[in-house]
């Protein structure tokens, strides 16, 4: 009972925060519509390759744009024409279970806004988030129940010739379970990638992640997209290669709605500042491997969803401090996310 009571007030905290930062999508729609710019998440061919930053991803084409309508600007295909540009809500389950078992539930809610830097072709892409991760063990193990973070992405793309894309970024933000009282709980992770246009198929990616954390600073990012037809998406990068298929494209009115089926492998990894039970400081980081199965639908700049299942495996705690490491047992996942 008590369990289930921390866990409607945790969730009922995190709502409180997603309606925060979705309430500016609310605003936005009542002041002066901005020039188009791209968007977070985009659905071109050969769109976005998954980059370890929080939530964030590499575009591969900033100033790719579909043809206009009769009274409308050329848009990349799934941005919206103003400030706004997307809003995204995650949720996340791991079971525990076992003297070995780690649960986990994720709450996460991300507002993507943006502005021409100087021009439409190379927006500034601002993400703002927030998540809280309720922990459920493992036994033996000085965790805290919950761990927070909130973050705001200051991302700048440009297409400095038709083959060559450029993307760079910066994330200050706080990972704490916000009773800690160390400067640790800030840090600021960013990427820098470039993509090279081969031909109408292939894409090569090549770039670093400044990642802040204690137990790797900086990894490489790299790889292929290739795409030998519109229905599916070879994204074979570093770290999170994904293999996709469009299984369907529905036409209803003016909505253009897609439906994909993907596989991924994430090799997720963060770290938090925490205080432990004797009242000291420390940072704590969870990283484990997650092999995952997913289907998504999104109607075209409308509502979407994603559905996932996954194998979670090569799980390990690791503190900055005197505290041992652990390995807790395998677990698989569930998440859905909803999009508009």
């Amino acid at each position: 009972m008590q369990f289930a009571i921390c866990n409607f007030q945790f969730a009922i905290k995190t709502l409180f925060f997603a309606v925060l930062f979705l309430l500016p999508a609310r605003l936005s729609a009542q002041v002066v519509r901005l020039p188009a710019v791209a968007p977070e998440e985009q659905r071109d061919p050969l769109r976005l390759a998954l980059h370890p930053d929080s939530s964030a991803e590499v575009t591969q084409a900033p100033g790719q744009v579909t043809t206009p309508g009769p009274e409308e600007p050329a848009l990349p295909k799934g941005a919206r024409s103003g400030f706004f540009q997307k809003a995204l809500f995650y949720g996340t389950y791991l079971p525990g279970g076992g003297e070995r078992g780690f649960g986990q539930n994720d709450l996460q809610a991300e507002l993507i806004t943006a502005l021409p830097c100087p021009t439409v072709k190379s927006p500034l892409v601002m993400t703002s988030g927030f998540a809280g991760h309720y922990l459920d063990g493992p036994q033996g193990v000085d965790l805290p129940p919950r761990l927070y973070e909130a973050y705001m992405q200051f991302r700048w793309m440009a297409q400095v010739t038709p083959q060559l894309g450029l993307d760079f970024a910066l994330t200050p933000g706080v990972w704490s379970d916000f009773e800690q009282s160390s400067g640790k709980a800030f840090r600021m992770p960013g990427h820098g990638a470039a993509a090279w246009t081969y031909n109408e198929h292939v894409k090569l990616v090549l770039g670093a992640a400044y990642l802040a954390r204690p137990d790797v600073d900086v990894i490489p990012i790299g790889g292929i997209i290739w795409m030998p037809s519109d229905d599916v998406k070879y994204e074979l990068l570093f770290p999170y290669p994904r293999i996709a298929r469009r299984l369907l494209v529905e036409q209803l009115g003016d909505c253009e709605i897609e439906t994909w089926a993907y596989f991924k492998v994430e090799f997720l990894g963060d770290a938090w500042a925490i205080r432990l039970d004797d009242d000291t400081n420390d940072v704590v980081l969870l990283r484990d491997w997650r092999f995952i199965l997913g289907i998504e639908r999104t109607e075209i700049r409308g509502l979407g969803v994603r559905l996932e299942v996954g194998y979670v495996l090569g799980r390990h705690i690791q503190f900055s401090g005197s505290q041992p490491d652990f390995d807790p047992t395998d677990t698989f996942l569930l998440r859905g996310v909803l999009m508009y």
